[in-house]
């Protein structure tokens, strides 16, 4: 049995079409637009409905969403036509990481047990900018777990600096020391 595509490929492909027409913003946008669209219960339950024929539910994505590009309309009904509207989610995450790669920025995460001031977070993005040769968009999120330092995840790499997780280290160099 043949494999569907996954979201990453269906994301791939739209990159790569919107990376030809020299429209990669353009094109996340629409793709923007067609998921708060998605988001509307009754659209997405209509394009899920088994009872409607697909050419209905084409009339409906030209409808609703006439504002954006054939190509972006022509991804959704391909979607449609194949079951898989519930990947548009996936592929939007996964456009965005194409244009991020593509532009040179990372994302960065970071998890603090109270809120940084401006100046911390600049100088925190410069660190990250240093390390890694990209410009980097850091969200930031107030963790109490942590208890105090820093934990970053910025791209794949998880940078563990809490003071939580030194504690935990510690803790288990004395068990280990008193056997």
């Amino acid at each position: 049995m043949p494999r569907m595509p996954s979201a990453r490929r269906y994301a791939q492909a739209f990159f790569q079409i919107a990376l030809d027409g020299n429209d990669l913003e353009g094109k996340g946008e629409e793709l923007r637009l067609i998921d708060e669209a998605l988001k509307v219960e009754e659209f997405a339950t209509f394009l899920d409905a088994p009872q409607i024929k697909l050419a209905d539910k084409i009339g409906a994505i030209g409808e609703i969403l006439a504002s954006v590009s054939p190509i972006s309309r022509n991804l959704v009904s391909l979607l449609v036509s194949r079951g898989k509207v519930s990947l548009l989610p996936g592929i939007l995450n996964h456009y965005q990481k194409f244009l991020d790669e593509h532009n040179g920025i990372v994302r960065a995460e970071v998890f603090t047990a109270v809120p940084m001031e401006a100046h911390q977070e600049a100088r925190l993005v410069q660190i990250l900018r240093d390390m890694t040769g990209n410009e980097v968009r850091l969200t930031s999120r107030v963790e109490t777990l942590i208890l105090g330092g820093i934990v970053a995840k910025v791209g794949d790499y998880l940078i563990d600096g809490s003071t939580r997780t030194r504690l935990q280290d510690m803790r288990k160099l004395l068990i280990e020391a008193a056997t």
